[in-house]
């Protein structure tokens, strides 16, 4: 592929990476091992695709190697800023912040970087921003790792705090079904309103009563023929 090519994958790849780390995730889930796997395997092909039957100098490959350990470093520094806490259900919960963002932004500028240095150092075309998706699984990976590590290690110890929004460290409630009814196929439980009548206790209290408790009056009688609201 061409550099430009690469780069608009790339980018395309990271602006994903970027919105699913924005948003509350299980901090066990397997979906971002997935995803680093798939992209090593596509790097790795998109890599010896552009090397085809050249021969790469030691140089190069000092440079490949250093822009990889370079993802993996900046990685381990992400995975400092992710947030993790504690949902209700016990489980760890992550996720990213503005600076984890900010990020993700300086290890695709630091790649690009590296690509003009790997890309002078050879005559291969376009070797360096083919490594970017073998790049990005790198850093991927240990970010992930790590995160998942530190959501053990404070579990372990008891340091997972609640949420840090309210309401952050609940977990959704499933939804009850509603059990089949004659005439009437499965739905959804629905909870009597503050106006239905529940068996047993008596007729529903009306609109007109609701508003006039806590001000000390009692509510207004029906006039005749007029029904009670």
């Amino acid at each position: 592929m061409s550099n430009l090519t690469n780069i608009v994958i790339g980018l395309s790849v990271v602006g994903l990476l970027l919105v699913r780390q924005m948003q509350p995730r299980p901090a066990k889930e397997t979906s971002s091992i997935r995803l680093a796997l798939a992209l090593s395997v596509i790097g790795i092909a998109e890599i010896r695709h552009a090397i085809g039957s050249h021969h790469l100098t030691a140089t190069t490959v000092a440079w490949l190697v250093l822009s990889l350990l370079a993802g993996a470093g900046l990685g381990a520094l992400r995975a400092a800023t992710v947030s993790i806490w504690r949902a209700m259900d016990g489980s760890a919960w992550r996720q990213g912040t503005i600076l984890t963002a900010a990020l993700w932004l300086v290890s695709l500028a630091t790649h690009l970087v590296l690509d003009a240095v790997i890309d002078h150092s050879t005559r291969i075309a376009a070797l360096g921003t083919s490594s970017i998706l073998l790049y990005l699984a790198v850093t991927l990976g240990v970010q992930r790792e790590i995160v998942r590590w530190r959501a053990a290690h404070q579990r372990e110890h008891g340091q997972l705090a609640p949420g840090p929004d309210p309401g952050q460290d609940r977990v959704p409630a499933p939804r009850r079904p509603d059990p089949p009814r004659p005439g009437r196929g499965p739905g959804l439980t629905v909870l009597p309103g503050p106006s239905a009548a529940v068996p047993g206790t008596g007729p529903a209290v009306g609109h007109s009563a609701q508003r006039a408790e806590g001000t000390g009056r009692p509510p207004a009688p029906a006039r005749a023929g007029q029904p009670v609201r």
